[in-house]
């Protein structure tokens, strides 16, 4: 982690009336500074920047606030997953596959226990309810329920969206062609626009992604930030098309038998990158082992899978635990094929192995692992039996770091392409001033949230939180941090994208600073003669 930078807002009480407290013994103990948590500019500069505007605002009800910058990977490990959250976060979540179902939203990100409710919120009426969504099959009923849990979650609060991010791609037009959007997924590595698609116009047949270090090894079961860059390599059973839909990849086709057993048939014809079979054997192999050891980077996807058996040579099923309705866009987007015969004589920890030493990362994905050099580059060979391969090379991902640096690639001509770690308005000026860059931006339904940690005070008090919620400034932060490149936030915990999910019929905050401070009096709140917030006076 790096170290904290204290920020201390002073609200001018008279902006906002006279004191909800004639006396300080009528106050409560002030409320503490609080932790804000954000990614470090490594990811991008506009986490900080909302980070700061929020802070802002929310320094007008009378609180103080301890700016803490984390390395994206480290954040990943320790927040998103790692359960330690301290206060609150300002935090970005990719628009990836799985998150197209409502699956991710309602449940992984907020029903008890789940290892990715960062939040730390548990209610278990709302949990339950959670389960009872990914198990109706009948469409009309499922909807009905995700619409009431979008009307529990936003009435509870423990989490709230901000803005919804419009990502940017700005390429080398002189060198590559065929260069599309993946919206409304992300331009990360899992759609297969543009990585895929790309046509190569000159002699250079390498694709250079002027990008950062975001991985910590290429073994699947262990790696969680750069999880698409890993499935270069190591293909899943489904995708997104350009559209959104779920389509077959690695896997010919899938049906349901009856309602808890999903049968799969693999592409037949499919390599490994040692240029041996793929079979069901591997994939039984490999679904059964990741059941019985519970990677803790694949957990979510793993609980309702109770066994995986063998058909044929290309066929097997999988038998859930229960009915699941989210299990082909959630799991089969995800999950993955390792080849038996490299890792079933391996008799160490599966997790924590070292597949880049051992030089066993072997896949079946488009791409074949070449070298790694940490904080320098990685190179990918492109897999030319498979039936997918690119029209190029190989693709060689350079580890800048910085977005100067990555900026500075592109206008020399070092770096091909660039996504995600460029602000979006900084992709567009370069692509307007250097006639060899080109520029798209794509809506996605990736989102920015504020996240508080719900099993603390004063975070455990419903009003505190719809305070916070209330003097969140949703606009500033798309116009200041995004500078226009932002989707508005609706309510609730489904994105407004997600056009079949999300319940429009839950309303937004308009942002208002004195209703926010109209709540917390209310609930008992007060301010001191400095403006500082106080809990309520003890009983």
């Amino acid at each position: 982690m790096q170290s904290k930078s204290i920020v201390k807002w002073t609200v001018l009480l008279a902006s906002f009336g006279a004191l909800s407290a004639a006396n300080a013994e009528e106050l409560g103990e002030p409320v503490p500074p609080i932790s804000l948590v954000y990614y470090a500019a490594d990811i991008g500069i506009e986490h900080e920047q909302s980070a700061r505007i929020l802070s802002s605002e929310w320094a007008k009800l009378g609180l103080e606030f301890e700016l803490q910058p984390i390395q994206f990977g480290t954040f990943v490990a320790t927040i998103n997953v790692g359960g330690g959250l301290e206060d609150m976060a300002v935090v970005a979540v990719g628009a990836d596959p799985d998150r197209t179902d409502p699956t991710y939203w309602l449940s992984d990100s907020s029903a008890c226990g789940e290892r990715r409710n960062a939040s730390k919120w548990c209610d278990e009426e709302y949990s339950a309810l959670a389960s009872l969504q990914r198990t109706q099959i009948d469409l009309d009923e499922r909807i009905k329920t995700v619409n009431q849990l979008q009307n529990y979650h936003h009435e509870k609060a423990p989490w709230w969206p901000v803005t919804h991010y419009v990502y940017g791609m700005v390429w080398n037009s002189e060198k590559w062609g065929n260069i599309s959007s993946p919206a409304p997924l992300a331009p990360h590595e899992d759609p297969v626009r543009p990585w895929l698609s790309a046509e190569p116009l000159t002699d250079d047949r390498i694709l250079d992604w002027a990008y950062l270090e975001d991985v910590s090894g290429y073994n699947p079961m262990a790696e969680e930030g750069a999880v698409g860059w890993v499935r270069f390599v190591f293909d899943t059973f489904a995708k997104n098309d350009p559209s959104g839909e779920i389509v077959p990849w690695a896997a010919e086709s899938w049906e349901f038998t009856d309602e808890t057993n999903l049968r799969v048939k693999l592409r037949e014809g499919m390599t490994f990158h040692d240029g041996e079979p793929v079979t069901a054997d591997d994939a039984v192999f490999t679904l059964n082992k990741v059941v019985e050891i519970q990677p803790p980077a694949m957990a979510a996807r793993l609980g309702n899978i109770a066994n995986v058996e063998k058909v044929d040579d290309y066929t097997f099923d999988i038998q859930l635990k229960s009915s699941d309705s989210a299990f082909v866009p959630t799991a089969l987007t995800f999950l993955f094929i390792l080849p038996e015969h490299v890792w079933a004589d391996y008799s160490g920890d599966f997790v924590d192995r070292d597949i880049v030493a051992d030089n066993a990362v072997i896949g079946s994905g488009p791409f074949k692992f070449e070298t790694w050099r940490p904080n320098e580059v990685h190179e990918l060979s492109t897999h030319t039996a498979h039936f997918a391969a690119p029209k190029y090379d190989g693709v060689r991902r350079l580890a800048l770091g910085q977005s100067d640096a990555i900026s500075a690639a592109l206008q020399a001509g070092d770096g091909d392409i660039a996504t995600a770690v460029l602000p979006v308005a900084a992709m567009s000026d370069l692509a307007a001033r250097e006639d060899h860059l080109d520029f798209i931006e794509l809506p996605t339904h990736a989102s920015q949230l504020v996240w508080v940690n719900n099993e603390k005070a004063p975070f455990t008090d419903l009003a505190f939180r719809k305070a916070l919620r209330m003097a969140t400034h949703n606009q500033r932060v798309g116009i200041e941090a995004f500078q226009g490149f932002f989707i508005p936030a609706g309510a609730g915990p489904v994105p407004n994208q997600l056009a079949l999910w999300h319940d429009e019929s839950v309303k937004p905050d308009a942002f208002d600073i004195e209703g926010a401070r109209a709540i917390l009096e209310e609930a008992g709140y007060g301010w001191d003669s400095q403006g500082r917030l106080h809990y309520p006076p003890p009983n």
